[in-house]
């Protein structure tokens, strides 16, 4: 970012010069370093997937050389367990990749869920409501892997979908007031605003009634 100094009183034509440059160099080796850094960050990624790959080349051929040699060995027995041995791995790093799969799928519906049903609650009681949502709900999935929302409480399901489960929020003791429709101390601001309407109204009663006594 350049500096005007022609704007900053007091300065020569010559400590202008001399500031403009050296600002212009703090700024240059500001630059570098940082694309240094990027670069660095680049070459140890690069590094870390070369030996992995390289471990991975190594395991490989080592895979490759013990099964050669039982054949030459003519050892059968040897071969077999060889090959079980090779699949129970390849089997486990699949089951170990469909896992990680399915739970970021089931982190991502989960996040939706929450967000979805986080916005029935009051704005002082967000925190609340995640703590409330985190007892409870879940997220499983149908036969046709489509995502299915519950909400257990009490050790039992109480509802099932967004809407159920907002309905049900509505009506249990412990969750409603936290809702949308409380003022932040947990008040049903219904009952609230008909209460300060009936004050207002007995206000105004009273004060019409005292302009009728003095005959206004």
């Amino acid at each position: 970012m350049a500096i005007d100094y022609t704007q900053v009183e007091g300065l020569t034509p010559e400590m202008i010069t001399a500031l403009t440059g050296l600002h212009d160099a703090d700024v240059s080796a500001l630059v570098t370093n940082r694309d240094n850094i990027k670069n660095e960050k680049i070459g140890v990624q690069e590094k870390l997937t070369a030996a992995e790959q390289i471990a991975e080349d190594a395991r490989a051929a080592a895979v490759i050389a013990k099964e050669q040699a039982l054949k030459s060995a003519n050892d059968m027995d040897g071969l077999k367990t060889h090959y079980e041995e090779q699949l129970a791995t390849a089997t486990a790093t699949a089951n170990e990749l469909t896992k990680t799969a399915q739970d970021a799928l089931q982190s991502r519906d989960y996040g939706t869920s929450e967000s979805s049903l986080l916005g029935m609650f009051h704005n002082d009681h967000k925190e609340v409501g995640e703590a409330l949502l985190s007892k409870g709900l879940k997220i499983g999935y149908n036969s046709e892997q489509q995502p299915v929302t519950t909400f257990e409480y009490g050790g039992e399901v109480v509802a099932t979908g967004i809407d159920e489960i907002k309905s049900w929020a509505g009506n249990s003791s412990v969750f409603k007031q936290y809702l949308n429709g409380v003022d932040s101390s947990g008040a049903d601001t219904t009952q609230s605003r008909s209460s300060a309407s009936n004050d207002g109204n007995t206000v105004q009663s009273k004060l019409a009634q005292r302009l009728k006594q003095a005959g206004l």
